[in-house]
């Protein structure tokens, strides 16, 4: 029985000590397996598969809900009359980031365009995009206010643009159009009479230039040979800094 006794604390006594040991390892190994799983998830690199996926097409949807604010009462309005406005939407829009035109370099950085679109999603929206709704005709607005500035001849045309492209105050647009865009040709003759005035060229809307849109070249250290530099912006369209 003492034998018996005796080989069983013996039996205890290594597997305690292979327990320490092993508990001994595990604080040190495990610290450097997590850094090195950070790393290799948080460094650009096409190798690290999943996690290079996640950076160059962002999985994470990303919403923007837009409201409205429509006239109820625009002839009211022309006559004096306060505004009486609605609230519409919310209208939401998922909106998609992707990085294209990517090109790794030798320096440890990388270049890419990062590209947004957006999708009009109805089951989160409180209408359509083919709502029309009645706004004050922004262009109108803008385009009187710049006259102000302006030329006695260049009032004059401008005065008969309004009456030739049938400008009122008040349009009638389905949201699609006020939040994208829309052609018109008084846009264009304000292009052509006031080259460079306004920041809308082909379509005027809220966003018209927003979709489809892309940030610019953008050059940002990998983080393969410096891990503390991942992330961090080398260039913007060439440039080191932006004044």
């Amino acid at each position: 029985m003492a034998n018996v006794g005796n080989k069983r604390s013996v039996i205890l006594g290594v597997v305690g000590l292979l327990l320490v040991a092993f508990g001994a390892v595990l604080v040190f190994l495990v610290p450097v397996i997590m850094k090195q799983q950070v790393e290799k998830n948080v460094r650009i690199d096409p190798s690290s598969g999943f996690a290079y996926e996640m950076w160059r097409d962002l999985p994470v949807p990303f919403y923007m809900s837009m409201y409205i604010f429509e006239v109820m009462n625009p002839k009211e309005v022309l006559l004096g009359e306060k505004p009486r406005l609605e609230e519409r939407g919310p209208y939401v829009y998922r909106e998609r980031k992707q990085k294209v035109n990517i090109t790794f370099h030798d320096n440890s950085t990388v270049s890419f365009v990062e590209t947004r679109t957006f999708q009009f999603d109805p089951e989160k929206s409180a209408g359509r995009e083919e709502d029309y709704l009645v706004v004050p005709n922004i262009l109108l607005m803008v385009s009187a206010q710049m006259s102000k500035d302006l030329s006695f001849a260049v009032k004059i045309l401008l005065n008969a643009a309004y009456v030739m492209y049938d400008q009122k105050a008040f349009m009638n647009r389905t949201v699609k159009e006020i939040l994208w865009g829309y052609s018109d040709p008084f846009l264009d003759l304000i292009n052509t009479l006031l080259p460079g005035k306004l920041p809308f060229k082909g379509k005027f809307g809220l966003f018209a230039d927003f979709n489809n849109s892309n940030t610019g070249i953008f050059t940002v250290n990998t983080g393969v040979e410096d891990i503390s530099k991942v992330q961090m912006v080398d260039t913007w369209n060439g440039l080191t800094e932006v004044v």
